[in-house]
């Protein structure tokens, strides 16, 4: 059996729909901060690798977000090459523990996932990933306030301060 990751439907459930539904809305751009709710993923991937944040998932009674399978499939090859690299850099950082090489770690990167054990690791890891970036997202996008000295309205100015933060 092969296992793929990024073709199944991916939910936002708990505190991470409700903090998506602040930073997404399909039906409103000028409110939204990001165009798809695939870009919200993407981005989030990236910030909570970046800053470290993983965290699990939270099952309160909220109505899930979905990210749908045909997004997931049209960004699978950014989001393949996003978990390589992720796998890439977190194990340079902890390879010192044991005898494997860098190319160890590059090899195992790129391999295909040959068992269900191996594929849900895989998943849990980069979605791990995923919810802690909507947490740094949110924080930065829609709880942080602006400082007074910031002459752009709330919106522009929190987009700026992520840019500045995580360049």
């Amino acid at each position: 059996m092969e296992y793929e990751l990024f073709k199944k439907e991916f939910q936002f459930t708990g505190r991470h729909a409700r903090m998506v539904e602040e930073m997404w809305d399909k039906n409103d751009a000028e409110r939204s901060y990001f165009t798809r709710l695939i870009d919200l993923y993407i981005t989030a991937a990236v910030i909570g690798f970046r800053t470290g944040n993983k965290v699990c998932v939270d099952y309160s009674d909220i109505s899930p977000k979905s990210v749908f399978p045909e997004q997931l499939i049209g960004a699978k090859e950014d989001l393949d090459f996003i978990l390589q690299m992720m796998l890439i850099i977190e194990n340079q950082d902890l390879h010192t523990d044991n005898n494997q090489t860098e190319e160890d770690y590059i090899k195992k990167a790129f391999k295909e996932i040959e068992s269900r054990e191996e594929y849900e690791y895989y998943q849990n890891y980069f979605n791990d990933y995923v919810r802690g970036g909507v947490e740094v997202l949110y924080d930065m996008l829609i709880v942080r306030t602006p400082e007074p000295e910031e002459a752009y309205d709330r919106k522009s100015a929190n987009i700026l301060a992520l840019l500045k933060k995580y360049n």
